[in-house]
C-alpha cells in the first residue's frame, strides 16, 4: 500500500475488501458476463475490479473524492458519491455487490435491493449487529430480510483481521434474489 492510500485509511472510515472477501462475494453473486452491475461504496475498487474481470459493465459510487479519482483512473464510471441520495437507480442493475459502511448498512442494503432489476441479485456484507441485539429496529430489519427471501449466512470470525485495515467485527453474508 502506498503512502497516499495509507493516509486515506487513517483519515476515513474505509475498510477495503481483502482478496479472500472479494472472492467470497463474487462467488456468491453468480455474476453474468455482459450484465450491468453496481458497487455502491467502491473504495479503492477491489470489488469493482473483480466484477469487471467477470466481463460485466460496472458502475461505482464512492463518497471520498480521492478514491473517486483512483476509480476514474482505473476506468470506472463514478455515478455519484452517495447511494442513498442518487435518484433514478430503481430496477437498474442485474448484480450489486457491496461491502457497505456498517454505520449505514441497513439503509444501503435496502436501497441496493430497490436498485436491482427483476431477476437481479444483491450480495452484501453486514455486521453482526442485527443478530446480536433484539431492539425493535433490528427486529424490523430481520423481518424485512424474510419478506425479500434473503439468505443470511454467518461468516467465519476474522475476515478483516489480516487485511489492510484491521477490525474484528463479525460479519454476515446477505444474498437476495429479486423476483
Amino acid at each position: 500500500m502506498n503512502q497516499n492510500n495509507s493516509e486515506i485509511l487513517k483519515k476515513w472510515d474505509v475498510f477495503p475488501s481483502p482478496s479472500w472477501v472479494v472472492k467470497l462475494l463474487i462467488e456468491a453473486s453468480n455474476i453474468e458476463s455482459g450484465s450491468l452491475c453496481l458497487e455502491p461504496s467502491a473504495g479503492f475498487g477491489n470489488l469493482a475490479i473483480a466484477m469487471r474481470e467477470c466481463g460485466t459493465i460496472v458502475e461505482v459510487i464512492e463518497p471520498i473524492v480521492e478514491l473517486q479519482a483512483i476509480l476514474t483512473l482505473q476506468g470506472f464510471t463514478v455515478i455519484g458519491s452517495d447511494l442513498l441520495s442518487i435518484p433514478n437507480l430503481h430496477n437498474r442493475y442485474h448484480t450489486i455487490i457491496q461491502n457497505p459502511p456498517f454505520s449505514q448498512q441497513f439503509s444501503h442494503i435496502k436501497k441496493a435491493y430497490h436498485c436491482l432489476s427483476s431477476g437481479g441479485r444483491l450480495v452484501s456484507l453486514a455486521s453482526n449487529t442485527p443478530w446480536q441485539y433484539n431492539s425493535s429496529f433490528y427486529k424490523q430489519f430481520r423481518h424485512w430480510l424474510t419478506t425479500v427471501n434473503a439468505e443470511v449466512e454467518k461468516l467465519p470470525w476474522g475476515l478483516f483481521v489480516n487485511s489492510e485495515r484491521y477490525t474484528t467485527v463479525e460479519c454476515y453474508l446477505i444474498t437476495i434474489n429479486k423476483s
